[in-house]
Parts: structure tokens; C-alpha cells; sequence
């Protein structure tokens, strides 16, 4: 072949790949035609897919998995067509497959696959899976079967699976000659992951070593606009997963590329009908740089050809369906290209997925959503918009109402006249999900909204049976679902069918059943067996299901959670350290997580880790006094005293009150102590701090002698003293006397006594420290008098008590104490004595 037709395949890939509309370059080739008109059934039905399903009757490979032995028939078939051309014609077969599966499963219309492709890949399978157990009769089972990983299944309400089967197949074979192959397996291994009901390790490996590879076409370079199509679309792989810090690398390469700037800012609004003033609203301001080097890809489209999804008008008797600026210019967002309009939406979800979630998230994430809706261009990202409204106004009951509107027409798309073509430009970066998905969720939202029945017809027909049992339940009905799923069960035995009927009846023996019929390779069996004794709070007996689940699958976030919890009840430390730090490594946003894995490392003594993860939980929840309050305490026991008075006003700003003796107790001793904090520096640098949160507590909390008196002490200990420290320490302490004192039955309490006692005697140091340095003689007697009153009256409670008790019965330190106090009440005397004779 000659270099300008093999420049010609290797150019009508790329257009292929970006969802390009036909060219003059493409005549002649029916394959490539079929494509870009969306008549995938024609190359489905090829005789390209024809011959390489029969070419298998001659050969002999070792089956391990089933999916590679279709790889190798592939291959078998492609040693034998070794040009580019034919190379070709079996890619655009894959992609044929590959987009008649999305659009059966994702964006519509609905597509019936040919009957004849089910009868050729029918001996295949047979090969693949031997007749000796029940679920291996079903051709489809099997199929379903070959798209399993790691223990899980893919979700049952999937149609045509042997579209995604056959593209699997053809995107990983020996297609050496052409450009984009792996490219198009990683978009099918993602498609792969998405139908699956968990997360697979193996899929994730997978995908990334894919990832490297698509980065590192030596051929992309020259393309720009495939260099920001390839960061967006691995960006989406890394966000599926949490990888939250490699999705930012991947978007702002993008960003970068496309010489893009996206800003959240305000500009004053209404968002109510009943609004008197304009309020600051939230917007966004996106900037970009056409001078790129990246052509419009408006030009790649037929804009007058697109029917978009709807857009649902809220229809609200007091909010707005749009904020109405003051400034109406404020409101116009940019006419942004489709490729920008993809980072948008990018940026958008690595916003959504890396923040912690608040009453304020939704606010900052509208204003993305509004500026993809204000300027329709692609039909994927129209779709994906409306579904991420929907999920954010699900939440509120203003909204929720549209928000179910918007996702039942999002389901019926039937009727939309866009071209399948369309459909697909751009769809694998626009975060549009599965169809199950979508109804699942509009399912859920006539659960919230009270339509239990409506529900549990979605949720019959897509066949979520954890869904099902807990719609029978509120409508107790219990027994209900047993029967459905026993119904299903005639058809076949599944392992999720088995342990949904576990799940309705409580029967362990259904998970026993499950984990014998995947052969001990299920790791939804024992998920659900473990959450069976979970539920029962069997704690010790769930443990050991949780951790062979996850050894099957280690990527089940849940359950790590879940192993956590039942380890820390049953005071396994190390293990539910190990748990929560594997659940906190994939979701990194739940507090409730940093919060038990502080507390297992608090029961092992690590104290230094426990603060470390408790500044993560602070991260994703600024707003819950409990994570504070164990910062606070773990800080206090690092010696950070810093973070302890940080801690205790933010405390105070979501409580208003207050108090924590202990905690108060040590800062006030390392201040006067001058003990070293953890950064080896004295803790009475912390002393003015200090002095501010004793004076905002004192200002809510009057009554407690100890604070009172703390805040004396730590007055007292400033080392330049004045007039003005010295008399503000006589007042503290006597606010700390007054309000010991005010209960009447104090000297009825040792314990009680004995704080008073030393609380006189503080008292009547700071008024003798006081009298020393006092320049005014009426001010010193004054000072001493109240000294004396204050002490004097103690003694005489004490006594009078005393007489009232036999002498048997009076502990003989009181008398002590009691003596003790006599004595400093006689030196306050004497000294009193002396300045009035002056």
C-alpha cells in the first residue's frame, strides 16, 4: 500500500474516532460510510464478522478466559488478512458493535441486534463454558458471564451484551497496522466498568496502563485537538475512580491547551419572585483564548439536525427558574466550542466529586450546569446536564419536582429525532450515564416524593432487586419480593439472584448457595453474606465475609467501610485502622471515616497519626462541633495548643457553649509552666490567645468556678504585671468564688470544701500580691477587706457546719484545711491592720 492511502486509512481513524462527518475520502469504503450514517446492523451483519466467528471451528486454544479466547479467534482470522485495508474493515466492525451497545444501553433510540450475531457467537461461547453447571445452558448468561470481573456481574437490565462482547474482542487484538485500536479499548474497557454493580481492580489496571498508552501515541502530537480530547476522557476514567489529584493534572492540561480560564464570581440578583433587594448570586466567568491552535469543532456538525433533550422549565411559585441579574449582561455566558464546553463540564465534575458536600456545593455547581444549558451544541452534553441538574435539585423540595420531570423525559427519548451520530459526538467525555442508571434514579425520586408503587415498577423492570425488598418493606409487604425473586429464579439460578432472595428471606443458606455456584469467585456472595450478620449486628461473624469479598475485589468502598466499623466494635485496632485507611484512600471526602480511623489510632496510641487524619476529617466537614471537639482534644495531647484554641473557637462558633475543664485546665498549666509545645517553642507564646478565648467563654458561661479561675491563674502568670493585671486576677478569682459559693450546699460536699479552701486561698495571695505593689492606701484597704469578708465568711459556714456533726465524723484534713485558712484569714488581718494604722 502506498503512503497516501495508508495516510488516508490512518486519517479517516481519527475522524472516526472524533465522531468526524463524512468526508469525500471515505467513498469507496461502504465501512466507513455505514459508520458515519450510524448503520451499525449492516457491519454487525458483515461478512467481516461473519468469517472471523466461523473461522473458529479449526482452532484449538487454551481457555482461561473466555474473553481472550475471543481475542484469539480474532486474531486467528487477522493472521490470515494481514493488510491495512482489512485491518480497517475489522476495526469499523468493532466500533460498529461498540456504538450500537451505547446506543441499546445509554442514549437511544432503541436498537435490536441481529439475531444471526447471537447464532455464530453461540459454539463460541459453548467453548468458552462447559455444559456442566445450570447457568451455562443460557447463551446469554454466558455472555454476561464473559463481562464479569473480579467477582462481579454486570448489571441484568443490560441489553445486547454481545455487542460489548465482540468490541472487547476486536479493540484488543493484534491490529498493528492501524493508529486508534487502544483507544477504543479504553473507551470500551470503561464501558465495561460502568455496567459492572462494583468497581474492578483488575478493570482499573487495565484502564490505566491504557491511559499511559493513549498518552504516549507518538502520532498525537500533531493532532491538538485529540491531545485535550484524550486528557478529558482519561480524566473521566480517574474520576470514576477517585483518583482526585490525577483528574486535576489531566483537566488542567486541558485547561492549558485550550488557553481556558474558568472563575467562580458574583454579581447581585434575585432569586425569588418576592425578593425586595438584589442579592450577591453566584456565577461563573469562563475566558478563553481562541488563538489555540484548535480548530472549532462546531464545523465538525450539522447543528440544524439536532433535537435536544428538553429542558424542563421550573415551574415554582416563589423561586425563579433562572436568577435574574441587575446587571443582564451578568447573565450571558459565552457561545463556548464543544470541545470547551467538554472541560467545562469536566471542571464541573472534579468540582462535584472533590469537595466535600454542603448546603453551599449546590450553589457553587448551578452556575456550571446554566452556561452548558444556555448554549446548546452538543447532544451528549445536553443530555449530561439535564441529568446533573436533576441530581442536584432532587435534594430540595422546590425543585424536586422538575427534577423528576426532567429525568422521565430524559428516559423517553424514543421520540427525539436526532441522528444516532449526533448522539454520539462527544460522548465519551460527557459524563452521561447508563439508561438503567437514569431510571433507577427517577425511581428514586418517587420513592421521595411518595409514589412507593410507580417505583417499584421501575425498579421490577430494571431488576434491582435491593431496591425491590426495600420498596416491599415500606409497603410491608415483605413476602412480595421472596415471591418475585423466586419466580425469577425458575429461569435460572444466578448468584444475584441468590443472595437478593437471602436479602428477602433471611436465609443464609441462599448466600451458601451463591458463593457454591460461582465456584468461591463471587465477591457480591459474600458481600451480601457479611451484610446479613452486619445488619444483625453480628459483628465477629460478618468480619470474616468482609475480607473475602474483598480479596476478590478490593475496590468495594462500602464494605472497607463497613469492615472498619465491625472491627472497632469488636476492639480489633490494627485491623480497622487497616479498613478505614483502604476505604479513606478510594473516598477521601467522608468524614465520618477520618473520624473512626483517629479513633482507632487514639486505641493504639498512635496520637500523632489521630491528628493527622482528624485535620482530613476537618476537611470535609468544617461544620460538625463532634470532629472539632476530637481535634481539640487529640491536638491538647500532641502539645499542639495552637490548633487546641483554634479548635475551641470554632467549637464555640457552631455551639455557642461550651465547656471543657480538662482541656482548659492543661493549657492554662503548660502557659504558666512554660512547657514546650510540639514545635519545641514555650507555651507561653500562646499566652494573649489564650487570654481571648477565657474572655469569649466567661462571656457565655458565668456560673463556673473553674473556668473563672483558670483565667485568673493565667492572668496572673503574664510577666510584666500591672495595677490593671493584678486587679483584673482579684476579680477573676472572686467571680470563681462567687460562683462556688452561690450553691448553699457546697459546705455540705468534702470535695466541695476543699475547692473552696484552696480557691480562698488564691484569692487572698492575689489581694496580699495586689496590696504590695498598690500605691493607694484606701484602695490596698479596700482590696483587703474584701479579702477578709470573703474568707471570714467561709469559716464561719464551716464552723457552723461543724457543730451540727459529731466530731467522730469530721474528717480530720478539714480540720487541717480548716486551720490552714484561719491562718491566711489572720495575715489578711494583720496586714489590713498595718495600713489603716499608716
Amino acid at each position: 500500500m502506498s503512503e497516501d492511502q495508508l495516510n488516508k486509512i490512518w486519517e479517516l481513524e481519527l475522524d472516526i474516532l472524533i465522531g468526524q462527518i463524512p468526508t469525500s475520502s471515505c467513498k469507496g469504503l461502504p465501512a466507513v460510510e455505514h459508520l458515519q450514517r450510524g448503520e451499525y446492523s449492516s457491519l454487525v451483519e458483515s461478512s467481516v464478522v461473519h468469517d472471523i466467528l466461523t473461522f473458529s471451528e479449526d482452532c484449538a486454544f487454551q481457555i482461561n478466559v473466555p474473553l481472550d479466547f475471543l481475542r484469539n479467534i480474532v486474531n486467528s482470522y487477522l493472521s490470515k488478512h494481514v493488510t491495512v485495508n482489512e485491518q480497517f474493515e475489522v476495526l469499523c466492525a468493532g466500533v460498529a458493535c461498540m456504538n450500537a451497545f451505547i446506543q441499546s444501553n445509554w442514549i437511544g433510540p432503541e436498537y435490536k441486534a441481529p439475531e444471526s450475531l447471537t447464532a455464530l457467537l453461540t459454539p463460541v461461547v459453548r467453548k468458552c463454558f462447559p455444559d456442566d453447571k445450570p447457568r451455562h445452558k443460557n447463551v446469554t448468561d454466558c455472555i454476561q458471564l464473559m463481562l464479569s470481573e473480579d467477582g462481579e456481574e454486570i448489571c441484568t437490565s443490560i441489553l445486547n451484551p454481545e455487542l460489548l462482547v465482540l468490541a472487547q474482542a476486536i479493540f484488543g487484538s493484534n491490529l498493528s497496522e492501524l493508529r486508534t485500536p487502544d483507544w477504543w479499548l479504553l473507551r470500551s474497557t470503561y464501558i465495561q466498568q460502568q455496567i459492572l454493580d462494583e468497581q474492578s481492580p483488575t478493570l482499573q489496571e487495565q484502564l490505566s496502563r491504557l491511559s499511559n498508552r493513549v498518552q504516549n501515541f507518538n502520532w498525537i502530537s500533531n493532532y491538538k485537538y485529540l491531545q485535550v480530547l484524550s486528557e478529558l476522557e482519561i480524566a473521566r476514567i480517574h474520576l470514576h475512580y477517585g483518583k482526585i489529584a490525577a483528574s486535576d493534572k489531566e483537566i488542567k492540561k486541558a485547561l492549558s491547551m485550550l488557553r481556558m480560564d474558568i472563575n467562580l464570581t458574583g454579581a447581585l440578583g434575585k432569586r425569588t419572585y418576592y425578593q425586595n433587594r438584589d442579592l450577591a448570586q453566584l456565577m461563573i466567568s469562563v475566558n478563553v483564548d481562541r488563538n489555540n491552535g484548535i480548530e472549532n469543532d462546531c464545523d465538525l456538525r450539522k447543528q440544524d439536525s439536532i433535537d435536544f433533550p428538553k429542558d424542563i422549565s421550573l415551574n415554582d411559585d416563589v423561586r425563579m427558574p433562572q436568577v435574574a441579574f441587575s446587571n443582564p449582561q451578568d447573565g450571558d455566558f459565552p457561545a463556548l466550542y464543544p470541545l470547551e464546553q467538554a472541560t467545562l463540564l469536566a471542571v464541573y465534575v472534579f468540582k462535584k466529586k472533590s469537595q466535600a458536600k454542603d448546603h453551599l456545593q449546590n450553589e457553587e455547581l448551578m452556575p456550571f450546569l446554566n452556561c452548558l444549558l444556555s448554549h446548546p451544541k452538543v447532544w451528549a452534553f445536553q443530555f449530561s446536564a439535564l441529568h446533573l441538574r436533576s441530581r442536584l435539585e432532587c435534594e430540595h423540595k422546590r425543585t424536586i419536582e422538575r427534577a423528576l420531570l426532567q429525568t422521565q423525559n430524559l428516559m423517553e427519548l424514543e421520540s427525539n429525532k436526532t441522528p444516532i451520530t449526533e448522539r454520539l459526538f462527544l460522548f465519551y467525555c460527557s459524563y452521561a450515564p447508563p439508561s438503567f442508571i437514569v431510571a433507577s434514579e427517577c425511581a428514586s425520586m418517587l420513592v421521595s416524593t411518595g409514589s412507593l408503587q410507580s417505583a417499584l415498577d421501575l425498579f421490577l423492570k430494571l431488576q434491582l432487586w435491593d431496591e425491590v425488598i426495600a420498596c416491599y418493606n415500606y409497603l410491608k409487604l415483605r413476602h412480595k419480593a421472596a415471591e418475585v425473586i423466586r419466580e425469577q429464579l425458575k429461569n435460572g439460578e444466578t448468584v444475584k439472584l441468590l443472595c437478593s432472595l437471602g436479602d428477602a428471606t433471611d436465609d443464609v443458606q441462599c448466600y451458601e448457595r451463591a458463593w457454591e455456584l460461582s465456584n468461591h469467585k463471587s465477591a457480591q456472595a459474600k458481600r451480601h453474606w457479611g451484610m446479613f450478620y452486619f445488619n444483625k449486628k453480628m459483628y465477629k461473624e460478618c468480619i470474616e465475609h468482609f475480607k473475602q469479598s474483598l480479596a476478590i475485589n478490593s475496590l468495594q468502598i462500602a464494605i472497607w467501610f463497613r469492615l472498619g466499623y465491625a472491627t472497632l466494635m469488636e476492639r480489633r485496632w490494627e485491623e480497622s485502622a487497616t479498613a478505614y485507611r483502604r476505604y479513606c484512600a478510594l473516598e477521601p471526602d467522608s468524614f465520618e471515616a477520618w473520624n473512626n480511623l483517629a479513633k482507632a489510632y487514639i486505641l493504639l496510641g498512635q496520637k500523632h497519626r489521630a491528628y493527622n487524619a482528624l485535620q482530613e476529617a476537618i476537611k470535609c466537614n468544617f461544620e460538625t462541633w463532634q470532629v472539632w471537639d476530637n481535634l481539640m482534644a487529640v491536638s491538647n495531647d500532641c502539645g499542639d495548643f495552637e490548633e487546641v484554641i483554634h479548635c475551641y473557637h470554632r467549637i464555640l462558633d457552631l455551639k455557642e457553649k461550651h465547656i471543657d475543664e480538662q482541656i482548659l485546665t492543661v493549657l492554662t498549666t503548660v502557659i504558666v509552666n512554660n512547657v514546650k509545645d510540639c514545635k519545641g517553642q514555650s507555651a507561653s507564646v500562646h499566652r494573649k490567645k489564650a487570654l481571648e478565648l477565657f474572655g469569649r467563654i466567661t462571656s457565655k458561661v458565668m456560673g463556673n468556678p473553674t473556668i473563672w479561675q483558670l483565667y485568673a491563674q493565667l492572668t496572673s502568670s503574664i510577666e510584666e504585671q500591672t495595677s490593671i493585671t493584678r486587679s483584673k486576677a482579684i476579680q477573676y478569682y472572686q467571680r470563681a468564688y462567687t460562683a462556688a459559693t452561690q450553691d448553699n450546699s457546697w459546705f455540705r460536699d468534702y470535695e466541695s470544701m476543699q475547692n473552696v479552701f484552696k480557691l480562698c486561698e488564691k484569692l487572698a495571695d492575689a489581694h496580699l500580691t495586689f496590696v504590695k505593689e498598690c500605691a493607694s492606701t484606701n484602695e490596698a484597704a479596700s482590696s483587703l477587706s474584701s479579702a477578709k469578708f470573703a474568707i471570714g465568711n467561709v469559716i464561719a459556714k464551716i464552723n457552723q457546719q461543724m457543730e451540727n456533726v459529731e466530731k467522730s465524723e469530721i474528717n480530720g484534713t478539714i480540720n487541717n484545711d480548716l486551720m490552714s485558712l484561719q491562718k491566711t484569714l489572720e495575715t489578711v488581718q494583720e496586714e489590713l491592720a498595718k495600713i489603716k494604722s499608716c
